[in-house]
C-alpha cells in the first residue's frame, strides 16, 4: 500500500493532541503581516524566522521551527502560500503537496492546521471553504505517493498517520461544505493514485490480461459493470487495429468495458477511451534504448480512464459514464506487423503502417468507434500519443482537440476548476487531408510536421459525427523529478479532469 492511501485528512471539530503544529504563510510584507491572525505564541515564532531571514513564505517553502511551550505539539512546520494576490487552487494544492511529502517522512506522527487562523482562513475566504479544503486534501495525500511495490523486502516509510483539519465553526452550512470538498478530494485522489498504480507497474507483471483482471476487480469491488474483450471477441468485431498493434506479443490484447449507471433515468452519456499499450518497444520501428524503460506508462490514458471510473462510481453522478479500455503490447517478433503493412479497422477504413511506433492511435482508432454504440453525447479519449505534443506544451500541459466547440470549452473550464493544464490545439481541415494514403484509406503517420495534431485528426476520421475530443497527455502523463503534489514516474494525469468534466455533465 503507497504512503498516501495510509496517510488520512480529516475534519475535526476542537483541537486534539498532535505532534506537529502546520502554519501557512503568506509571502506578502513583513513579519507583522505574515503573523496577522495567528495565536500569539505562533506569531512570534513566524515574525522572528522573517526577520531572521530564515523563512519567506515563499510558495512551496517548508520550514521546521521548535513549538512555543505553551503549544501542546513539539514541532511547527510553517509552509509558505507565496503572495495572496496569486493564491488560487493549484498554489494550494503544489503547496499541500510538498507538506504532503514531508508529513510522509516523519514516522507516523500526527499533524494539525487550524483553519480559523492566520493564513488558513485568507484561503476558506477567499477560494471557498469545498474548494479550499479539496486542493488541501488532495495536495496533500497525492503529494504522499510513493510507488512501493517492487521493493522487496524493504519496508516504506511509515506516513504521518493524519493531517486533522481543525475547524470549531458552529456553522452548519461551513461545515457541510467542507465535508463536500473533502468527500470529492479523497474519491479523487484515490482514483489518481490507482491510476499512478497501474502505470508505474512493470510490463512483466502488467499486461493485457493482467490489466483487465485488475479492472474487474476494482470495478467488482466499486459496484461497476465490467466487460472485457479477449481476443476471440475483437476478432468478431474485426478490430484490426488492437490485433495488428499484438501481433508482436504472445500476449493476447484486450479491450475493457466499465459502466457505470446513476439511480433512475440517465439523461446524458459520456464516454471515456483510455489507450493502453501496456508496453510500448516501437515495435520494428524501435525506439532508442535510452528511457525505454520508461514505456510502461504507454498506459497512462487507460489506468486514467479506469481511476476516474473507480471515483465516479464513489461520487455518483447523475449521468451515464461508460469507459473503453484497449490494450495490447508493441513488442517485436516473427509476427510483428510491419511498415508497409496495411490493417483493417472495426469501422472499415483501411490503414497503411507508416511507422510501427505510431500504435496507440490503431488501438483508439477501433475503441473509438466501438464507442459509437452506446449513444454518447459526448466522448473523450486520453493517450499518451505524440513526442510532438511534448515539445509543443512541455511537461505543464495536456494537448486537447475537439470537433466540438462546446465540448473543448467545457473542458477548459474543468480543466481550470480542478488544476489539470489542457491547451487547446487545432484541427485544421489540411491535418484530416495529411493522414490520407494513396495505398489505403488513412496512414498513421504522416512524418514530423504537426504531430499532435495530424495524430488528433487521424483520429477524427474514426467517430465523425459525435462531439469528441482527444487529450494527449504524453507529456503530463510522467515525471522525471517530483514537483509539488507530482510525484517522480506517473502522475495519474486526467483522472481528476474526467471526474470533473462527468461531474459538471450530470449537474
Amino acid at each position: 500500500m503507497d504512503r498516501s492511501q495510509q496517510m488520512k485528512v480529516t475534519l475535526k471539530s476542537t483541537a486534539g493532541r498532535s505532534a506537529v503544529r502546520v502554519v501557512p504563510v503568506f509571502s506578502d510584507g513583513g513579519g507583522a503581516k505574515k503573523a496577522s491572525g495567528l495565536d500569539p505564541a505562533l506569531a512570534a515564532i513566524v515574525r522572528k524566522a522573517d526577520s531572521t531571514g530564515i523563512f519567506s513564505g515563499k510558495k512551496g517553502e517548508v520550514l521546521p521551527q521548535v513549538a512555543p511551550d505553551s503549544a501542546v505539539e513539539k514541532t511547527l512546520l510553517l509552509i509558505g502560500l507565496g503572495p495572496r494576490k496569486k493564491l488560487d487552487g493549484e498554489v494550494l494544492r503544489t503547496v499541500f503537496g510538498n507538506l504532503g511529502r514531508r508529513l510522509a517522512g516523519l514516522s507516523g506522527k500526527k499533524a494539525a492546521l487550524s483553519l480559523e487562523q492566520g493564513a488558513a482562513a485568507a484561503c476558506i475566504a477567499k477560494l471557498g471553504a469545498a474548494q479550499a479544503a479539496r486542493c488541501m486534501l488532495e495536495g496533500c495525500r497525492l503529494g504522499a505517493y510513493d510507488y512501493q511495490a517492487q521493493k522487496g523486502g524493504r519496508k516504506p516509510r511509515k506516513p504521518a498517520s493524519s493531517l486533522a483539519l481543525e475547524c470549531g465553526a458552529s456553522d452548519a452550512s461551513l461545515l457541510k461544505l467542507l465535508r463536500s470538498g473533502l468527500k470529492l478530494a479523497d474519491a479523487c485522489v484515490d482514483g489518481v493514485n490507482l491510476a499512478r498504480e497501474l502505470a508505474n507497474t512493470p510490463g512483466n507483471y502488467l499486461y493485457p490480461a493482467s490489466l483487465a483482471a485488475k479492472a474487474r476487480s476494482m470495478a467488482r469491488s466499486s459496484g461497476l459493470k465490467c466487460k472485457v474483450l479477449g481476443e476471440r471477441e475483437l476478432q468478431r468485431e474485426k478490430m484490426g487495429g488492437i490485433l495488428g498493434v499484438a501481433q508482436g506479443s504472445n500476449r493476447a490484447p484486450r479491450l475493457i468495458q466499465l459502466e457505470y449507471t446513476p439511480r433512475g433515468k440517465a439523461e446524458k452519456t459520456l464516454v471515456i477511451v483510455g489507450k493502453a499499450v501496456t508496453f510500448d518497444s516501437g515495435g520494428i520501428s524501435i525506439k532508442p534504448a535510452g528511457g525505454m524503460q520508461d514505456m510502461k506508462f504507454d498506459m497512462a490514458g487507460g489506468a486514467a480512464a479506469i481511476g476516474a471510473m473507480q471515483a465516479l462510481a464513489r461520487l455518483k453522478p447523475k449521468l451515464r459514464v461508460v469507459a473503453i479500455v484497449p490494450s495490447a503490447e508493441n513488442l517485436l517478433g516473427g509476427s510483428a506487423y510491419r511498415p508497409g503493412d496495411v490493417l483493417t479497422s472495426a469501422s472499415g477504413k483501411t490503414i497503411e503502417i507508416i511507422n510501427t511506433d505510431a500504435e496507440g492511435r490503431l488501438l483508439l482508432a477501433d475503441a473509438l468507434h466501438y464507442s459509437r454504440r452506446f449513444k454518447p453525447d459526448a466522448v473523450v479519449d486520453m493517450a499518451t500519443l505524440t513526442g510532438a505534443c511534448v515539445i509543443a506544451l512541455g511537461t505543464h500541459a495536456s494537448g486537447l482537440m475537439s470537433n466540438d466547440k462546446a465540448l473543448a470549452r467545457q473542458l477548459l473550464k474543468v480543466s481550470a476548476d480542478c488544476g489539470e493544464q489542457v491547451w487547446e490545439l487545432p484541427l485544421f481541415d489540411e491535418y484530416y487531408k495529411m493522414v490520407e494514403s494513396k495505398v489505403a484509406d488513412l496512414r498513421n503517420s504522416s512524418g514530423r510536421d504537426a504531430g499532435a495534431s495530424t495524430a488528433g485528426a487521424f483520429l477524427g476520421h474514426f467517430i465523425k459525427g459525435v462531439p469528441w475530443a482527444h487529450l494527449d497527455i504524453a507529456g503530463t502523463a510522467w515525471r522525471q523529478a517530483p514537483l509539488g503534489y507530482q510525484p517522480r514516474g506517473a502522475t495519474g494525469a486526467g483522472v481528476r479532469l474526467m471526474v470533473e468534466l462527468a461531474l459538471s455533465m450530470g449537474a
